[in-house]
């Protein structure tokens, strides 16, 4: 019985899961914080530690496994100390390794846990990573050519004025959108192409037309997003990469900042969704984060 993945799922729910006879595994928010070394900011993160003293069945984890396989509270309850007895016989021997959660050794019967700290159970933090942290030198030294264009720049502007003449500049704004955090985030993490904007002279409406046979109707609750692109071809063509890969791949729509999201897959099951992105993750891109279709 894998009693590691029915841990790991309530972990994301849940500060705190107790295995009845073997202790219970904690969850610790830890914020946003400055990496001074690497000049980063790390997204939030939910850590798990271990406390041995937790070992009274609160039926959390029993009645978690008894849903999930559609089995009696009992008939959980037994396999769950079942698993438990094999772990403290193992121990004896060797060290004991619970997947995306940590590992335990036994040192002069002391029973040590080293978490593994390679997934956010943080969902809020989903799609979220690194940020730099750069720092920006400004140079304010006046030099004395500097302060002779102030000076003819005085009666250049009264020049202007006298003669009734007017200037004006076009004035672009950048706006460089983020999809981790959201997420995430989602974040911090996709690659999000800047658009510009002509304030003073808006471009015409144009209006995009994807074929129908590269877009999913979200009919899904949960998608594993591969990326926003602001031209739709790059998306098609992402979703084309994605299912040489072997995913299953499709445009899901528009997010809120009018880019086309691709997603890996979808899903209606929580669990699967949040499996799938671990393994994508780890094999394929290290920034995907789950969309949840409310």
């Amino acid at each position: 019985m894998q009693l590691s993945k029915y841990i790991s799922d309530l972990l994301y729910r849940y500060e705190c899961v107790i295995v009845p006879n073997f202790g219970g595994f904690v969850s610790h928010t830890i914020p946003s914080k400055r990496n001074v070394e690497n000049h980063q900011f790390t997204p939030p993160t939910k850590t798990i530690s271990f406390n041995i003293n937790l070992q009274k069945n609160d039926g959390l984890l029993i009645n978690h496994i008894a849903k999930s396989l559609n089995i009696s509270f009992d008939h959980a309850a037994s396999m769950v100390q079942n698993t438990v007895e094999n772990w403290q016989k193992n121990l004896q021997e060797s060290p004991l390794l619970l997947n995306n959660i940590g590992q335990f050794t036994l040192e002069n019967e002391q029973l040590i846990f080293e978490p593994l700290n390679k997934i956010n159970y943080l969902t809020s933090s989903f799609g979220l990573s690194d940020v730099s942290a750069d720092y920006i030198l400004r140079n304010n030294i006046v030099t004395p050519k500097t302060e002779v264009k102030r000076s003819y720049g005085k009666y250049f502007a009264a020049a202007a004025v006298i003669a009734g003449l007017f200037f004006a500049s076009s004035v672009y704004v950048q706006q460089q959108i983020n999809q981790q955090e959201i997420v995430d985030q989602q974040a911090v993490t996709n690659q999000i192409q800047q658009a510009s904007f002509n304030i003073l002279k808006p471009l015409p409406a144009v209006t995009l037309t994807i074929e129908k046979e590269a877009i999913k109707e979200i009919s899904y609750k949960y998608h594993i997003i591969a990326g926003a692109f602001k031209e739709p071809e790059n998306a098609i063509k992402k979703v084309d990469l994605l299912k040489e890969k072997g995913f299953n791949a499709s445009i899901i729509g528009l997010n809120k900042w009018g880019l086309t999201q691709v997603s890996y897959a979808s899903f209606n099951d929580k669990r699967d969704a949040i499996n799938t992105l671990n393994a994508i993750r780890i094999k394929d891109n290290k920034h995907a984060w789950l969309f949840i279709n409310e």
